[in-house]
């Protein structure tokens, strides 16, 4: 068609269209077959406001305008479907487009289905291929809905059906992509995705939401899914009868963003709840919880029902402020001249309480709303209880659909009443007037922490101009009473007009008067006196003492300050100052004065035990100089700050920053800033350590942004700020790192990046160590952020051969994504000695690969870690363990599975367990099995296990350990475990080895402990062996116990001769480890008599008995225990002997060591050698200073006393007498402990 044709075409088009719409354009290029090309183009066709809206001769319909602007339109048209009534575009481009559309004043209807279902009903069909929006404000009579920003797809739209190719739209409310088939035509069937990417403010993870519907009216899944920000899922079936279908609709989510939803990126309070509902057609089944902050309900099993536009309440149950609020109701709205409704709402058991939990009020309520749209009223009466007293409280009010008038609002109780009367209405524009006469009521029953009986009159009016701002004025009369206990007198008014205020107030409560009037609008005047103010008085969580005066002189922004305050103790909330002083009056512009601050104890967000400062001349022309003090330490700072136009600048004199650990920090020369409102610099600024290294700042915002460089920053100053180890021993760092950052403004938020550098470094465990545990060179970390991600990358050779690098890549808040990986490779396991300081030089190679996903709040690890050839020793264990490897497997679950093995001896230990890590107390379970595993090989103790363990530990909880432990094989040396790793006895512990040390673990222990076969022992006279089993019981605050026996078996010597063990058990019955009960029995032959002696009885209190066979008496059984023969044939001196072995025994030595030192406070006690006797003796003896030891002992054959002297020297050496009735002797020894 040619371009005359095009003209002619489009003047037909324009004459064809409805009365009262318009469509002009000021320029056109191509023809009409295509493309055709329009400039200036604007469309204006008129809307009914009310769709259902039918005109008569005497009455219109209200009517809107739809109007459409575009700079630019292309189109591409086929020519021969418009035959048909159908528009066909192989292309349409619009750009910088305006679509205004009419407010719509449709009433209210409930709806009805399947019409709640939108319909697609276009005037003319329309098909196009490609739709390509560059630029497209979509409003409603000047309100901003959406800004389209681009958009791309292809559209085919008929009535009754939409077919939506691929179409991606980029707009102010978000990325939204739609694809699929929408059919009302056909049953409503349907087969439509849509994804839609909603903004969110700097910082927060931006809401992720889907949708997918499939199936018609009869079969229909709807599912709904994402985040916004935590996950949120709902679902919807449909089955069965296409008028009247069985349904099924679950939805939850732990934090939902309603504010987010709307795409207008404010955020609120996120809602967690968890709904389900189901039904047939109109009637539903509700159920489900809702929380959103402190508010928390739950609707209980509540049915409703919506038939024919009438909504049936059957009833609704909710269970909120730990009470039940029942609604029965009925809303009629089929004819919308003849509505009506009629609900009944019911609360029981509503409890409230104060702030500090311990005032409670209860309330019972009825209330009932009846009538039409036209003409409706509403009544209610509840009765609220605080202790014994009882609060009434009644409401009558009539209303129509502009608002309601409060006949009567009353509430009485014991010592008072409340009566009000007012107006409020919401169409054409909210407004209210109301009246309130107080005469000793206490509005302690509604909130619970003002208690009182308070007289006076308030009285309030106001409205919302069309422009959107307020003009509302209160004012409080005669005021008198009492409230929370303080005598309450005054008056104030206060008025609102726009953005004006003004007000005047004279108050009394209790000791504080607060007389202040003002008025603030282009200038400001504010006059208030504390005389004084206690803010326990005016707040039930306030607390301390303001008095002075405050004046407010100037320009609205830029007042002139007199003040003279002073606070003692205040605390409100969070902040806190336990005093302060402001004195001085400082000009905002004109002028010259000076302003005080000296304040301690501050908490306000940064607690801060002083705060010293002056302020000097004018705000605009101002000299500071400040100090301030905390847990953090001392920062002293000297500048100025001058204002010349819209532009301030001054300079940074001088800083100092004292930190309470680690290097100070000196600003090593003035610098410049300045700042207008929107950029700023500031000149080189740097501060040098006093241990080294240098931090500079420069900046130009917003240009270049904020720029910081470190040199030779040493490692060292970060040894304050890291945790204690373990072992006590402090972190021992070396090596320097540089540092470049920049930050710079990205909207109303920051994006920055930082590098740190470092050529080596490392830990060492100690001053004298030649090597580093952790050494590194050619470090390098990177790091990104903006206002929606943070992003780091790592890298660095580890111990000389090995390598680590890392990535991660995550959000701001809990919810954002997270992605990331680590890995690791080295040959250098020095380092595993930080973590026990019982292994030394461990070898072997470690290999991990581990990768982060989920989100911050549910991190989600994979990969693997492989440690291999592993082998360290254990030199307190005498044993090396070798062969070892561990495996490390992540899971999807959130836990990692574990398996490994490791040879000590000739046995092997298999580990194999999994460690979670989704939760703070990160859950580890061990499985320990092996056979034939060496624990142990020392002078002291050789042992041979075959342990069956489980292990498990959870944050915060004890240790436990489970399972049974068999020693096939052992030899325990009893002497040299005697000696063990305790503390010599020259040495006098006056303090902890380590105060700071945490408390261990506890344990819960449940162990079965099975000797086997070849468990000797030997020591103190003792050779033989230990079987038997015993299962140890310890739970944490309880003493440990045991259920078991086991078996000692082998010769004793003991009183000078070798005794066979003919029974030897230790048995306990769930009693204390350390007390069993002993049943041993050991005996000599000599000739047809034998001997022996019998332990019974607990270890705390053993008796000891010495029998014969043939039977004899005590003391002829003991002649031939000790000496071998009948007592007739003992000489005097071996009588004497006797005598003092039956004295050692009565007093229960011989064969255990007594505890009758410890008990009378002596420093040793028991059974020794004396080389001056020649046998052993009872020995008692205490530590007489730090150096000097005495002990007395006695024969235990009876041959005499002996007095022992010992004084420590130097290094190790020692002089020791022995003063005997046989003898003296005198020697020096030299001791040294490995």
């Amino acid at each position: 068609m040619t371009i005359g044709g095009r003209d002619v075409l489009l003047r037909q088009i324009v004459a064809r269209l409805p009365a009262g719409t318009e469509l002009t354009w000021s320029s056109a290029q191509g023809p009409a077959s295509g493309p055709l090309v329009l400039h200036g183009v604007h469309f204006s066709m008129p809307r009914q406001r009310d769709p259902d809206c039918t005109p008569t001769p005497t009455a219109s319909c209200a009517m809107g305008r739809i109007v459409f602007d575009a700079k630019t339109v292309v189109l591409d048209p086929a020519i021969r479907p418009l035959l048909g009534k159908r528009l066909r575009l192989d292309a349409l481009d619009v750009t910088e487009a305006t679509l205004d559309l009419p407010r719509n004043d449709k009433p209210f209807e409930l709806p009805t289905w399947p019409d709640v279902l939108p319909d697609i009903a276009p005037p003319l069909a329309l098909q196009s291929d490609a739709i390509r929006i560059d630029g497209l404000k979509v409003v409603q009579e000047g309100e901003a809905l959406i800004d389209i920003r681009r958009a791309r797809g292809g559209l085919d739209a008929a009535p009754g059906s939409l077919h939506i190719e691929h179409l991606a739209v980029d707009s102010d409310r978000g990325r939204i992509n739609l694809h699929g088939d929408y059919l009302p035509r056909e049953n409503f069937r349907s087969d439509l995705l849509a994804t839609a990417v909603l903004p969110a403010p700097a910082g927060q993870t931006a809401p992720r939401i889907g949708l997918l519907a499939r199936g018609d009216l009869s079969r229909m899944d709807v599912a709904v899914g994402g985040r916004a920000p935590a996950p949120l899922r709902a679902t919807l079936t449909l089955r069965g009868d296409e008028d009247a279908p069985r349904w099924l609709l679950h939805a939850n989510s732990e934090a939902l963003d309603l504010g987010l939803l709307t795409g207008s990126g404010e955020t609120s309070t996120p809602l967690a709840f968890n709904l389900t509902a189901d039904g047939i057609g109109g009637n539903a089944n509700l159920r489900g919880t809702v929380t959103q902050g402190d508010f928390a309900a739950t609707l209980q099993p509540s049915k409703l029902a919506l038939d024919d536009k009438v909504l049936r309440l059957q009833p609704l149950v909710l269970d909120v402020f730990d009470g039940r609020v029942t609604t029965n109701g009925t809303a009629d709205l089929r004819d919308p001249k003849a509505s009506s409704l009629k609900f009944a709402v019911n609360a029981r058991g509503l409890r409230w309480h104060g702030a500090d939990g311990k005032t409670m009020v209860g309330g019972d309520a009825d209330f009932g709303i009846a009538g039409k749209p036209e003409h409706w009223a509403a009544i209610g009466e509840a009765t609220l209880q605080r202790g014994k007293d009882t609060a009434n409280v009644v409401f009558d009010g009539i209303g129509d659909r502009a608002g309601v008038r409060v006949r009567k609002l009353q509430a009485t109780m014991p010592q008072g009443r409340l009566d009000a009367t007012g107006n409020l209405a919401w169409t054409p524009a909210l407004a209210w007037k109301a009246n309130a006469t107080l005469a000793g009521f206490d509005p302690g029953y509604f909130v619970p922490d003002w208690p009182g009986a308070i007289n006076g009159r308030i009285a309030s009016d106001g409205k919302l101009r069309d422009n959107g701002t307020l003009l509302a004025h209160v004012e409080a009369r005669e005021l008198g009473g009492k409230l929370r206990g303080r005598a309450l007198g005054g008056r104030g008014t206060f008025d609102i007009d726009g953005d004006n205020y003004s007000g005047d107030v004279a108050l009394s409560l209790g000791a504080s008067r607060i007389d202040a009037r003002g008025k603030i609008a282009s200038n400001i005047e504010v006059d208030a006196n504390l005389t004084p103010l206690q803010l326990n008085d005016l707040l039930p969580d306030g607390r301390g003492l303001v008095r002075g005066t405050l004046r407010l002189r100037g320009a609205r922004n830029a007042p002139d300050v007199d003040a003279d305050l002073r606070g003692d103790g205040v605390a409100f909330g969070e902040y806190r100052a336990d005093r302060f002083v402001a004195k001085g009056r400082l000009p905002w512009r004109n002028g010259s004065g000076a302003l005080a601050i000296d304040a301690q104890g501050l908490q306000l967000g940064l607690p801060l035990s002083a705060l010293h400062a002056n302020l000097r001349g004018a705000v605009e022309r101002l000299q500071f100089d400040a100090e301030a003090n905390s847990d953090l330490g001392a920062l002293a700072l000297r500048g100025n700050a001058d204002k010349q136009g819209a532009r301030w600048q001054g300079a940074l004199a001088a800083l100092q920053f004292d930190p309470a650990r680690g290097a100070a920090w000196t600003l090593q020369q003035p610098a410049r800033w300045s700042w207008d409102g929107n950029s700023g610099a500031l000149s080189r600024a740097c501060l040098r350590s006093n241990a080294g290294g240098e931090l500079c700042a420069d900046a130009d915002w917003p240009r270049r942004g904020l720029n910081l460089q470190g040199a030779q920053l040493p490692l060292a100053l970060l040894v304050p700020y890291l945790p204690e180890r373990e072992d006590g021993r402090p972190w021992l760092l070396n090596g320097n790192a540089d540092l470049v950052a920049r930050i710079a403004p990205a909207g109303n938020a920051w994006r920055g990046s930082a590098t740190i550098t470092s050529a080596s470094g490392g830990l060492r465990n100690s001053a004298r160590s030649r090597r580093d545990l952790i050494g590194y060179r050619d470090l390098k970390l990177d790091a990104a952020f903006d206002p929606q991600r943070v992003t780091a990358t790592l890298g660095a050779v580890f111990n000389d051969d090995g390598r680590i690098d890392a990535r991660i890549a995550t959000g701001w808040d809990d919810y954002a994504p997270l992605s990331g990986e680590v890995k690791v490779n080295t040959d250098e396991l020095t380092w595993m000695e930080l973590f026990s300081p019982d292994i030394v030089e461990p070898t072997g190679r470690l290999e991990a690969d581990l990768r982060l996903a989920g989100t911050r709040a549910a991190p989600a690890i994979g990969g693997e870690g492989h440690l291999q050839d592993f082998a360290t020793e254990l030199p307190a264990l005498g044993i090396a363990l070798r062969e070892g490897d561990v495996r490390l497997q992540a899971q999807a679950d959130g836990n990692a599975r574990i398996v490994g093995r490791v040879r000590s001896g000739d046995g092997t230990l298999d580990v194999d367990g999994t460690l979670g890590w989704r939760n703070q107390d990160t859950p580890l379970v061990l499985n320990l099995r092996g056979e034939n595993v060496l624990v142990a090989e020392t002078r002291q103790l050789r042992a041979v296990a075959n342990p069956d363990v489980v292990v498990r530990y959870r944050a915060g909880q004890p240790l436990q350990v489970s399972g049974t432990v068999t020693v096939p094989e052992a030899d325990i040396n009893l002497e040299r475990l005697d000696e063990g790793v305790s503390t010599s006895d020259d040495v006098v512990v006056l303090d902890p080895v380590d105060p700071k040390r945490s408390t261990p673990n506890t344990l819960d222990l449940d162990l079965a402990l099975v000797m086997g076969k070849d468990v000797n022992i030997k020591g103190f006279g003792l050779t033989g062996t230990l079987g038997g089993s015993l299962r140890v019981r310890a739970v944490p605050g309880r003493e440990m116990r045991g259920t078991g026996a086991l078996d000692v078996g082998g010769r004793y010597t003991a009183y000078g001769q070798r005794l066979q063990i003919t029974r030897g058990r230790l048995l306990w019955s769930n009693t204390p480890v350390g007390d069993p009960l002993l049943d041993i029995r050991a005996e000599r032959e000599v000739g047809e008599v034998t001997a022996g002696i019998r332990v019974e009885g607990r270890a705390s209190a053993p008796r000891a008995t010495v029998y014969s066979d043939p039977a004899k008496t005590e003391s002829e059984a003991l002649a031939y225990l000790t000496l071998g023969r009948p007592l007739s044939s003992l000489s005097g001196d071996e009588a004497r002997q006797l005598g003092a072995a039956k004295s050692a025994l009565n007093a229960g030595t011989g064969l255990l060591a007594a505890e009758l030192g410890s008990r009378i406070g002596l420093d040793d006690a028991g059974v020794v050698e004396s080389r001056a006797l020649g046998s052993d003796v009872l020995s008692v003896g205490k530590y007489l200073s730090p150096k000097l030891y005495v002990g007395y002992g006695v024969s235990l054959l009876g041959t005499g006393q002996v007095l022992m002297l010992k004084y420590l020297l130097r290094k190790g050496f020692d002089i020791q007498i022995e003063s005997s009735t046989v003898e003296n002797r005198a020697s020096v020894n030299w001791r040294k402990e490995k």
